[in-house]
């Protein structure tokens, strides 16, 4: 097991790297959200507010968690001059710093999982509300255990964050964490397969365009991998934490960081739209009172930036469709 300082070293150094590569993927995404393909800017209807605060939020809580992390550092290794050396800083539980630090690491995690369960119940919305209910219930409850959790931290005058005290309600945390992840990932995933199921039945019967990812694939394995990210740095986090381990720091800052990344890379991987599925069939909206021989038949495709809409002339002209979006 890592010493203490040494953790909070390693601890550093991990968030800084990801935070360079965190501020790469924020630049790209910014792009994305604010301007278009032509590189003018977006007007403010066309903008995704939502995807902007979020992004913003995410920011500021990453950046305000490395600088408190190098703030501590220097207040350790250079400025305390008392007794105990730099385990001393490290070890004052309720220090504003330590409070505020680990308030930044259940935030965003909380930001994150917010931003899950809002893309959840936006593909839900149309049909089964109810599914997406569960995972906003977990999240509530998590929200109480990290009050919880934040308001025994002030209390605790020497020791570390994973101390008898806190640790059922920081193990809480992060297990419902790992919950939500996989709960509101699954529903998306459920969901885009449902659509895409239908979808077969009416796609070109063209060889090249039958083997090529179509929009969904590409969602579907774009949210997968996304969300394995977030489950595994959570899982780091909940078994160092449960074992007492010092290596809790260098996963809590894993966690931080891997938070925006994925946010990020969603958002920039979900704009890419490959050559080959320019004209294949992706989720549908139609009226269910209308049929495709009173309207003109098309596809939707909803994503964090924008929405498309593409022709689809090969579908039979008395077929019904239930409406379906997709983020």
């Amino acid at each position: 097991m890592l010493s203490l300082p040494t953790a909070e070293l390693v601890a550093i150094f991990i968030g800084s790297v990801l935070y360079g590569i965190y501020l790469v993927t924020l630049g790209i995404t910014t792009r994305v959200l604010l301007t278009k393909e032509t590189g003018h800017w977006r007007t403010r209807s066309e903008v995704n507010w939502i995807a902007v605060s979020f992004c913003g939020m995410l920011f500021v809580n990453s950046t305000l968690d490395l600088s408190l992390g190098m703030y501590q550092i220097v207040d350790a290794f250079v400025l305390y001059t008392g007794p105990g050396g730099p385990l001393d800083v490290f070890m004052h539980g309720s220090s504003w710093q330590t409070v505020i630090k680990t308030s930044c690491v259940g935030l965003q995690s909380l930001i994150g999982d917010g931003l899950l369960i809002y893309r959840c119940w936006l593909l839900w919305r149309t049909s089964s509300q109810i599914r997406a209910v569960f995972p906003v219930l977990i999240w509530l409850t998590n929200l109480a255990i990290y009050v919880r959790l934040m308001v025994l931290l002030t209390k605790v005058t020497q020791g570390l964050v994973t101390g008898a005290t806190l640790q059922p309600w920081g193990s809480s945390f992060w297990v419902l964490t790992i919950c939500i992840n996989i709960t509101a990932t699954a529903l998306i995933v459920w969901k885009i397969w449902l659509v895409e199921r239908e979808n077969k039945a009416f796609r070109a019967t063209d060889d090249n365009l039958q083997r090529s990812r179509t929009r969904l694939d590409h969602a579907v394995r774009n949210i997968v991998e996304s969300g394995m990210i977030c489950t595994t740095a959570s899982i780091l986090v909940v078994a160092a934490y449960t074992a007492k381990s010092t290596l809790n720091y260098p996963a809590s800052a894993l966690e931080v960081h891997s938070v925006g990344i994925t946010f990020n890379l969603i958002i920039i991987r979900g704009t890419r739209r490959p050559v080959q599925d320019q004209s294949a069939v992706t989720p549908i909206r139609f009226s269910q009172n209308q049929s495709l021989g009173s309207i003109r038949p098309t596809t939707r495709v909803i994503n964090d930036t924008k929405a498309e809409t593409y022709p689809l002339s090969h579908l039979p002209k008395s077929s019904k469709f239930e409406s379906v979006e997709t983020v």
